[in-house]
């Protein structure tokens, strides 16, 4: 197997551009839905129906990637590597021009929620590219070997975890200083300004070469020969295990997108104390670092469906915790957090490895590669948890009676903690029951499943 052993140099140039392009998508992701209603004069209605619209068409785009993506062809980069390097693009400006404060130039608030809408799309039709790709680049650099794939996932999510710590810390300070130079609409765009000069120096600098090595320019038969959409999509409705994989990991990702966004409008609005935001982000960023260093050792004990089982069931605790307690102490708010972070180390450890291994067995079973479409599913999940988690909260804050500078009573309060805490638990409820009733792929299965796949393979290529 030492064709499939990498250097930490390899692993460490795959795993760091990726962890600090989240310091640069995230920003939107956080601040986004707060940056239209209070800076850019959008009502949290409006919003929400941007939102719902944007996402569904992001959905859209979501199907089709995998398809996409196979019938690309690149005479200079291979399949995965050439979506890397188009969606490092998207993905900076896409997240920039989304904190533009267009106020200034744009008269119209409708005008600037579809300004805002395009970037949007811009940045996560870009990342359903990337997603899937980002995947199929860590089946390229692991080959079979099951080991090489659980440590560059956990390797990922350590990465991740300690990026989480730096940008917790100085994002909002970076924010806030720039905001008293440029005006306090401006502190978001400069900041992913920063952050992207960063992450595009690693991307070119690390990844890029790191990609041209693994991942090598198919043929032009190759690309002829690949699996139309419709066989694509008859691939996944067939495969059982990847329905399963597909709604555990969706209702999972609704419950976070429904939290995530919110907890600006904790500090901001019901708390009045936005600054307590860095320090929840920092304790929360070193907390996640510390988990991922423990994770795998985790994960590695629990198995794929173990980890799915404690992972879920510790998200859902957390949850009821910051529901019925994080209102009036909001250190166990920043504990619950933590703990949330803590869980989420645990499934990263297998995050890609459950997709990919379903594509392993669908492989294996019909005889047809459809592994890419496998790791496009993976993004289905994000997308919905986007689609259904942003339009929830628009749509929540509108309904327990949100708007723009109002007097918080302790009647809004609370239904705010209600939708910030019991709705996530609720989310997570599903995953934790389908984990424990209808998750059946074990680690052996998967790396059984992929051996012979290489075996296929290896005698396709000798046969012609």
């Amino acid at each position: 197997m030492e064709k499939y052993q990498l250097k930490e140099s390899e692993i460490m140039a795959y795993a760091l551009p990726n962890a600090v392009s989240a310091m640069v998508h995230t920003i939107p992701v956080m601040y986004g839905m707060m940056f239209m209603t209070e800076y850019l004069g959008i009502s949290a209605t409006a919003m929400g129906t941007a939102m719902l619209a944007t996402k569904l068409l992001d959905y859209v785009v979501a199907i089709f990637a995998g398809g996409i993506i196979e019938k690309t062809q690149s005479k200079k980069h291979g399949k995965y590597a050439l979506w890397m390097r188009i969606t490092t693009f998207t993905l900076f400006f896409g997240s920039l021009l989304q904190l533009v404060d267009t106020t200034g130039i744009i008269s119209s608030s409708l005008v600037r929620l579809i300004f805002v809408s395009v970037f949007y799309c811009t940045l996560h039709f870009g990342m359903n590219f990337r997603a899937t790709s980002q995947g199929g680049i860590l089946q390229r650099m692991g080959g079979p070997s099951m080991e090489i794939r659980k440590r560059l996932n956990a390797r990922q999510a350590q990465i991740n975890a300690a990026v989480t710590i730096i940008s917790g810390a100085i994002t909002l300070p970076l924010i806030q200083f720039f905001a008293n130079i440029f005006g306090a609409a401006n502190g978001y765009a400069i900041t992913i300004i920063v952050f992207g000069i960063l992450f595009l120096g690693l991307s070119f600098f690390m990844l890029f070469p790191v990609m041209k090595k693994y991942d090598l320019p198919r043929e032009g038969a190759a690309v002829a020969n690949a699996p139309t959409i419709g066989q694509m999509f008859k691939s996944i409705v067939t495969n059982k295990q990847m329905i399963v994989v597909f709604l555990m990991i969706t209702s999972m990702t609704v419950g976070t997108q429904i939290f995530t966004p919110l907890v600006a409008y904790y500090f901001k609005v019901v708390t009045g104390n936005l600054s307590a935001m860095t320090l929840l982000l920092t304790i929360q960023g070193i907390g996640a670092f510390l988990f991922s260093l423990i994770a795998p050792a985790i994960a590695k004990k629990l198995g794929k469906k173990g980890a799915l089982i404690f992972s879920s069931a510790l998200s859902i605790a957390c949850y009821l915790g910051i529901w019925l307690i994080g209102l009036k102490n909001i250190w166990a708010m920043v504990a619950f957090a933590c703990l949330i972070k803590g869980s989420d180390a645990i499934y990263r450890c297998f995050s890609t490895n459950y997709f990919l291994d379903c594509g392993e067995y669908g492989y294996y079973t019909t005889g047809q590669d459809n592994r890419t479409m496998a790791l496009t599913v993976m993004n289905w999940p994000i997308k919905i948890g986007f689609l259904a988690g942003g339009s929830a909260v628009g749509y929540g804050l509108a309904m327990i009676g949100y708007s723009a500078g109002m007097e918080v009573t302790s009647v809004f309060a609370n239904k705010f903690m209600m939708l910030f805490g019991l709705v996530p638990a609720a989310f997570f409820l599903v995953t934790l029951v389908l984990a424990v009733v209808a998750y059946k792929l074990t680690d052996e299965q998967a790396e059984f499943y992929a051996n012979e796949n290489i075996k296929r393979e290896a005698a396709l290529k000798q046969a012609k």
